[in-house]
């Protein structure tokens, strides 16, 4: 009976450690679809940097500086960003874990597999047209005359097709993730240390927050961004709580870990503090202006402390998991996105436009001001407003900046009688608003500015007011 027992036990130890070994080469493969679309994000990167350039070298052929962000072009790159034969970039390259996508059959319910072989595929293609986009750009450069209007437009049109791609690997990746997902969540891995559950809940948290943000950043769904940066915060809190040293594990006492975990504190830190300059409508530099904030927040101030490039939140977390063997999925980093800027006289505007077409909230704090509203309106019977600003009191030096949805038409601009003018350009949809901020409040505080317009034919006057604790901004509301 004794010996019937035993065996029995050996038997089911056997089978336990058989589909032990099942699931782990699920999740194997599962994860190099992650490491697939991770380092697909990585070479969009280079590409992406790349697009910049050639973007701000054909405007210089119209009005706008060549103002050069990257100072490597085509020749110093592989002739395939997303193959790199010398692995300047990777470990692995994508076209190299695409490969071993291809060749892994049989480990995943055949359904899963084939739509998720599929996705990639269609990712591949992607990442191929990116990069052929940069050599057809250096050609055209190089060979077309540019001062001629129909080949810069020739460049434009290339250029917006690089802004397809990007958005539709980005489309793409979503897809993929909501699969893998899917086919991870009916793995039903349990955790086998449970040391490392409340470990692994709080690394879940911090990624899940963050990626959250970043997503809403990307989408410009940003109305409750503060609310964002607050779970963002929550999550670092729970983080910081956590001292690996009395979890009486010494794997978690290794050198490494102890460098993933300070890394992915500092970096989270670091994320947060940028994006609140994000919420609250911080100068950006000189040469991301016309990109708006969105665009530069996303792709260079954030991005970069999220994805492996900068060892961000998600390549600490990953190699954390990888160095302690945790039966768990990798998580995804965020691929950039793609805009083209073009000079103002190609498409002959003599006015100021969003950067963001659609407005959908108004902040409610501003460099670290409070934003209060001003008890008028400003009502505009056509999307073209033309304005005139000036001092409305005694001329006392007063310093100030003014935003138009979120973005810093002028700066730190000394105010007098003499009106200065400026023209806007309305978003048909959404919110519209200007914001005044006092920089320097001058001899009589609060710093007041007077903006006048036409509404109706007739001239209309409207005063603001800042100091050093409020912003006041004013709602623009079209009405044709």
């Amino acid at each position: 009976m004794f010996k019937n027992i035993l065996l029995t036990l050996f038997f089911v130890t056997i089978i336990a450690g058989s589909l032990q070994a099942q699931q782990q080469e699920k999740l194997n493969a599962l994860n190099n679809y992650v490491d697939f679309s991770n380092e697909g994000a990585h070479g969009l990167l280079i590409v992406h940097r790349l697009l910049e350039n050639f973007n701000k070298n054909i405007n210089k052929y119209v009005d706008l500086p060549d103002q050069q962000i990257n100072f490597y072009s085509n020749k110093d790159l592989p002739q395939d960003i997303f193959q790199d034969d010398e692995n300047w970039f990777y470990d692995t390259s994508p076209n190299e874990y695409f490969a071993i996508i291809s060749k892994t059959s049989g480990v995943l319910p055949e359904p899963a597999e084939k739509k998720l072989k599929a996705i990639s595929g269609d990712m591949k293609a992607i990442m191929q047209n990116i990069n052929k986009i940069r050599f057809d750009l250096e050609k055209m450069i190089t060979t077309l005359d540019l001062t001629k209007r129909e080949n810069l437009s020739t460049v434009y049109d290339k250029l917006e097709e690089g802004v397809k791609l990007f958005k539709s690997y980005y489309d793409k990746q979503m897809v993929l993730e909501r699969e893998i997902s899917a086919v991870y969540s009916s793995l039903n891995i349990k955790p086998e240390n449970q040391v490392y559950v409340s470990v692994q809940t709080a690394l879940k948290d911090v990624y899940t927050t963050t990626y959250t943000a970043l997503k809403a950043m990307y989408n410009k769904e940003d109305e409750q961004y503060p609310d964002l940066i607050k779970a963002q915060e929550a999550a670092m809190t729970r983080l910081n709580n956590i001292n690996l040293s009395n979890l009486k594990d010494t794997k978690l006492l290794s050198p490494k870990i102890q460098l993933y975990w300070a890394n992915i504190k500092k970096q989270s830190g670091e994320s947060i503090k940028a994006q609140k300059a994000f919420a609250e409508s911080e100068n950006l530099p000189e040469e991301y202006k016309l990109y708006g904030k969105h665009y530069y927040y996303y792709n260079i101030s954030v991005i970069n402390k999220f994805n492996r490039y900068g060892n961000g939140v998600v390549f600490e977390i990953n190699r954390f998991n990888e160095f302690l063997n945790l039966p768990v999925l990798k998580h995804f980093e965020l691929p950039h996105y793609f805009k083209v800027i073009y000079p103002k006289l190609l498409v002959k505007t003599d006015y100021l436009a969003s950067a963001d077409p659609v407005i959908k909230s108004i902040p409610k704090v501003v460099k670290g001001r409070n934003v209060v509203t001003a008890n008028r309106t400003i009502f505009a019977d056509k999307d073209v407003v033309e304005f005139q600003l000036f001092d409305h009191k005694i001329i006392d030096k007063d310093i100030v900046s003014l935003s138009f949805n979120g973005e810093w038409i002028i700066e730190k601009f000394e105010i007098s009688e003499k009106p200065k003018p400026f023209t806007l350009k309305l978003n048909v949809e959404g919110k519209n608003f200007l914001l005044l901020h006092a920089d320097d409040m001058g001899r009589q505080p609060p710093a007041t500015i007077a903006l006048s317009y036409t509404y109706k034919g007739k001239r209309e006057l409207i005063v603001l007011n800042s100091d050093t604790v409020k912003s006041e901004v004013i709602e623009i509301v079209l009405q044709k």
